[in-house]
């Protein structure tokens, strides 16, 4: 994998892990109980403010560190907490862009590549959570909260659900360019 590279770069071609011996996802997001910050609006904003910007370089997410485990399969030693936020927010973007008309070439290459094609998924939280995150954020088969196993498992429902609302709410205009800037 490249050293310097976006998003799509990392994804490309690759299988990216969360090890169990990684913590599970552990970002709040905002609710009715809360009115600070939380990682995942401040990652909202932070996005929004870089795309609204102007700027045409991609937006730096921070470092990510990676161990090849096989040829394109890779465990994230730091930054698993960002790039799971990074796949729910994608994966909720595509599901916007679905809904409202059929992906572009470009965008289903992207999709592809960074969230899912075919059996094969571009990225797998720890075991004990990889289930319910394919079903509920990916796959988007399973919709239900009632067997909610793990705290993360709600964190990632609930992060999930937090952009989900955000981008029907905001109306935003969503295209290629969102993907490009990653």
């Amino acid at each position: 994998m490249d050293a310097s590279t976006t998003v799509k770069g990392i994804f490309y071609g690759n299988k990216i892990r969360v090890p169990n011996y990684q913590r599970a996802y552990s970002w709040d997001t905002p609710s009715a109980n809360f009115n600070g910050k939380t990682h995942t609006d401040v990652f909202l904003e932070d996005l929004e403010n870089h795309i609204n910007s102007g700027i045409s370089t991609p937006y730096y997410f921070g470092h990510f560190l990676f161990a090849e485990k096989d040829d394109g399969i890779f465990d994230v030693i730091d930054g698993q907490q960002r790039l799971t936020t990074i796949v729910i927010f994608l994966s909720a973007l595509f599901s916007k862009i679905k809904s409202n008309r059929k992906l572009t070439d470009d965008e289903e290459g992207f999709f592809e590549n960074m969230i899912h094609r075919g059996v094969n998924y571009a990225f797998s939280t720890v075991d004990y959570d990889d289930q319910f995150f394919k079903d509920y954020v990916i796959n988007q088969s399973s919709r239900s909260k009632a067997k909610l196993d793990t705290d993360s498992s709600k964190r990632i429902a609930d992060a999930f659900d937090y952009f989900t609302k955000k981008l029907l709410k905001r109306k935003m205009i969503i295209s290629i360019k969102y993907c490009k800037r990653l």
